[in-house]
């Protein structure tokens, strides 16, 4: 008699078999958020890399997108290469080259004394046997974010361990059901065999030259040309702002605090804002509320004001959990503001 269990595979299908699987108690609004990410990352697999210039907000998107896919999609693991900060939650753990040191190490173990025709393909061979096994087990339904993704794949050095790694996380990203986001400041740094092939989508960031915490991102699918050695744009970009500065109030604890009890505000607005702070009111949504319709400020007014308080490095006088509390943002930026004291 034979036993049918060992002849068939019954797991679970792709999410296009049985629906898509998200965290309970999402608002209507993260319900839309979360189907809008699951779209456009391709049912959360593949590779997107995101490049700029320092200080246009590679690592803030990433970040954001690591967090969003945890909070909305439970099921899906974060492995990073750095520490976030506390804000950012729980993750699966770290993936860099330190980490997979012993790995790194018994892969060359394998090819040394090989010739040189062979060396690369002994360490191909147990790239292959890492991935298939040990690489199943720590990638498997995952987010890989990875900060200065050329180290990992830097086309001047093709044949180290770390870069033949990824070119076999790569080609098994959708067994492995892996979405890999990995920042660069320039595609021309990626290897154009272990990288570039594989890649789906390129984000180009940039900033807002008017709100200096604002940034603009546009999301390419993108497709590999051979003979140009070069990423090809497909149709037009999904474009994606973020104000990093924001207060969110879902955020840690979402609570607007007091940094500094005796700091005076300098102008009416500042004044109004910090009263209001300290008579209890430490919730965004609340505080503007308040404001619009016992007041005379507008949301943007108390933002600016907000913001003002808690950036400008003179005052800091005011705390609130942000998209920039993510990650050691080291480009927090100086907020100047158009409200003044009238004379």
């Amino acid at each position: 008699m034979i036993d049918t269990k060992e002849l068939f595979d019954n797991t679970t299908g792709y999410e296009g078999e049985i629906g898509v699987k998200l965290a309970e108690g999402l608002t209507p609004i993260e319900k839309r958020e979360a189907f809008f990410l699951y779209r456009l990352f391709n049912e959360l697999w593949g590779i997107c890399i995101v490049v700029g210039v320092p200080g246009t907000g590679k690592d803030l998107f990433s970040n954001i997108i690591a967090y969003k896919i945890k909070r909305f999609f439970p099921w899906k693991r974060i492995l990073r290469d750095e520490r976030p900060r506390e804000l950012f939650g729980v993750y699966a753990g770290l993936f860099n080259d330190s980490v997979l040191s012993e790995d790194l190490e018994r892969m060359k173990a394998v090819a040394k004394g090989k010739s040189t025709a062979d060396y690369g393909e002994a360490l191909e061979q147990a790239v292959d046997d890492w991935v298939t096994e040990k690489g199943q087990v720590m990638l498997k339904n995952s987010l890989l974010y990875l900060t200065e993704y050329w180290r990992y794949c830097y086309k001047r050095e093709p044949m180290s361990p770390i870069n033949k790694t990824m070119g076999g996380i790569a080609k098994e990203k959708r067994h492995l059901d892996c979405l890999l986001l990995g920042t660069a400041q320039q595609v021309e740094d990626l290897d154009r065999f272990t990288c570039l092939p594989f890649v789906d989508w390129c984000v180009t960031c940039t900033r807002s030259a008017k709100n200096k915490t604002e940034f603009i991102y546009y999301i390419h699918r993108t497709q590999y040309d051979k003979r140009r050695e070069t990423l090809v744009q497909i149709g037009k970009p999904e474009i994606v702002r973020f104000d990093a500065g924001k207060p969110r109030s879902d955020l840690g604890d979402g609570k607007i605090t007091i940094a500094k009890q005796l700091y005076e505000g300098v102008n009416e607005e500042e004044e109004i804002v910090l009263r209001v702070i300290k008579a209890g009111y430490d919730n965004y949504e609340e505080i503007v509320n308040l404001l619009e319709t016992k007041g005379d400020m507008e949301e943007w007014e108390t933002l600016n004001t907000l913001k003002y308080l808690k950036f400008n490095r003179q005052k800091r006088a005011i705390d609130y959990p942000c998209w920039f509390g993510l990650y050691n943002s080291k480009s927090a930026p100086q907020i100047d503001t158009r409200l003044r004291v009238e004379v």
